[in-house]
């Protein structure tokens, strides 16, 4: 790893180094120590973890990494502050409110940014690729390289994947080290996390794997010498037991002998000076030997109210800011420190700036799994309706991925019609930012858990978000490439809608539909089609005495006035013109490929 890290540093061809292994066998531990010591001094490191409760929202790791330094930046002077600053603001003009969609905190220190103009979806997902890779090399350069560290990469989000595969290949990333870690046993060889590794390979990418392995007995024997003082030859026996009930895992190992000390069952004999144990004593007690099992038992020891708060902790995720638990839980700071106190001195929690989090995986899922789970839908909930209930329409909007994650994961207990018609609302607003994102798998996910919630009724009782549902839905299964689903939806969506223009919408998506299946032909017949609902019409194969006809009225109306005078016409503002043109600009292409001077009569048109 220290040769990647001076590879990086040296030449800035960007490398990947991926580790992996089972859960608790210590790859987030190899990461946060050695980079300590092999990181250059000059270097900058992030963090972030993927949190298998939230993969629907795209970009969220990367957000949390990239605050960090964020934050970092801010707590400096203020002339170092100024050059990240106008660093930052060189890069990212005009559309710095791209990275703020994902960063808010970016804003701290670039203030805030001009809307960037609606883009095709195509061209949103190109100029978000530009923008990060740009913003990204204020952080990466040879005078202070970017070591990018991304925990439990099996539940990534397709939309950071996607992007990871551009970071690698992308000639123009430089002075970047990917590092990234993942249980190799929940990922198989189907998982996108490997097809994406071995197509960054294919495409060029310098790619690195290392192989955490279990403990071994000798070096278990080790540790139990190391940690109790005494002669290796006196913990052979424990050494065998333990490696029997952990299989060497380390975290495992660790838990397991601090459950025998907590337990009695290994003591320190004060007079003697030395530890002691009964091995006899432990097997007869019957020991788990599943992890979870170990860390629940420990759990069940603390308070029954800090029982409680690790539970909701663990329904918000590996990590939550303090005032979402508050709000929650209706504390104050200093009630929900007194709470937990006792899970941050045994080690489960640690206090962060602002909030709290797990230490390890293993024990949010031992928290989580004391709630029963008849109940968790019930809470997740309640949760949601409390953030929603106690939050601004501005709060709400940035913390919309955490309410709706806790509200779709509720929405079974949702019996009212307004209720379901308010989260179906949320979802669709989650749906549109992440579309926006160009994250279309995770946009998809949040349209349908919307659609599912309305119900078919809604077309009588919420007719415009129905129809706003389905379209976007539909637009994003097309851009996943999920054809035939989004041809499925716009067929449903042409038996429903009645109004001109929600049919040009739906009509123009089925154009794009069959362009991307090269049928031209249909292209071109849906666009005439589409047309005469607004009273245009146009031969399907005009002659060329035709468009020379239209060439002539173009000239006619232009008149005296020059060509580059149109540019200070006001904007275009009537919705059926903009209908128009919308459909003419999507089936230009399709009749360039049909007949040629049908695409120039549509030229004239536009």
């Amino acid at each position: 790893m220290r040769g990647a890290f001076e590879r990086v540093a040296a030449y800035g061809r960007p490398e990947f180094v991926l580790i992996s292994g089972y859960v608790g066998i210590g790859k987030s531990s190899v990461i946060n120590e050695l980079h300590r010591v092999l990181l250059p001094s000059r270097g900058l490191f992030a963090s972030g973890k993927f949190d298998q409760y939230k993969r629907n929202i795209p970009y969220a790791t990367l957000a949390k990494a990239f605050q960090t330094l964020i934050h970092q930046i801010l707590a400096k002077r203020d002339a170092e502050v100024n050059q990240w600053r106008n660093a930052l603001r060189d890069a990212l003009d005009p559309n710095g409110q791209v990275i703020v969609n994902i960063i808010s905190e970016l804003e701290l220190v670039i203030g805030q940014q001009p809307p960037v103009p609606d883009l095709s979806p195509v061209d949103a997902r190109s100029r978000f690729r530009a923008v990060f890779r740009q913003f990204l090399g204020v952080f990466a350069r040879a005078e202070h390289p970017l070591a990018l560290f991304l925990d439990d990469l099996q539940w990534v989000d397709s939309a950071t994947l996607d992007l990871l595969k551009y970071l690698t290949t992308e000639p123009d990333v430089r002075h970047l080290l990917l590092l990234g870690a993942y249980r190799d046993n929940e990922v198989s060889a189907s998982h996108p996390l490997v097809q994406m590794v071995e197509e960054a390979r294919k495409n060029g990418a310098v790619v690195q794997e290392i192989v955490l392995k279990p403990l071994s007995i000798v070096e278990i024997h080790q540790l139990l010498a190391d940690c109790l003082q005494c002669e290796k030859e006196r913990t052979q026996a424990l050494a065998e037991l333990i490696n029997e009930k952990t299989g060497g895992n380390p975290f495992f190992a660790i838990q397991f002998l601090a459950a025998l000390a907590e337990e009695g069952y290994i003591v320190f004999e004060a007079d003697k000076g030395d530890w002691s144990w009964n091995l006899a004593q432990i097997r007869s007690k019957g020991f788990t030997d599943n992890v979870v099992e170990l860390m629940a038992k420990k759990l069940s020891r603390l308070p029954e109210s800090t029982q409680e708060a690790l539970q909701q902790l663990a329904c918000l995720g590996n990590s939550a800011a303090i005032a979402t638990l508050n709000m929650v839980r209706g504390d104050s700071d200093q009630e929900l420190q007194a709470v937990l106190w006792d899970a941050v001195h045994a080690g489960l929690i640690s206090r962060l700036d602002g909030g709290y989090a797990f230490m390890h995986d293993r024990v949010q899922e031992a928290a989580y799994a004391l709630i029963p789970k008849e109940l968790r839908p019930r809470i997740h909930l309640r949760f949601g309706r409390s953030l929603v209930g106690k939050m601004g329409q501005n709060e709400i909007e940035a913390n919309l991925f955490d309410i709706i994650n806790q509200l779709n994961s509720g929405s079974a207990q949702i019996s009212d019609p307004g209720e379901k018609d308010l989260v179906a609302d949320l979802n669709l607003r989650a749906g549109k930012k992440t579309k926006a994102a160009a994250a279309y798998g995770s946009a998809s996910i949040y349209l349908s858990a919307g659609m599912q919630l309305v119900g078919n009724d809604a077309w009588d009782r919420q007719p415009k978000l129905a129809f706003s549902l389905s379209l976007e839905r539909a637009e994003c299964e097309f851009l996943n490439g999920n054809f035939d689903r989004a041809e499925r939806l716009i067929g449903e969506l042409l038996n429903r809608v009645n109004s001109k223009l929600e049919r040009v919408a739906v009509h123009r998506l089925r154009i794009l539909l069959h362009l991307m299946r090269a049928e031209y032909r249909q292209a071109v017949d849906r666009g005439l089609e589409c047309l005469r609902l607004f009273g245009v019409e146009m031969p399907a194969a005009p002659t060329r005495e035709q468009v020379q006809l239209e060439y002539e009225k173009i000239y006619q109306q232009l008149g005296n006035r020059s060509i580059e005078s149109l540019i200070d016409l006001p904007l275009m503002t009537n919705p059926d013109i903009q209908a128009v043109m919308s459909i003419l600009s999507v089936i230009a292409a399709s009749a360039f490929n049909r007949d040629i001077n049908l695409m120039y009569l549509f030229f004239c048109q536009t």
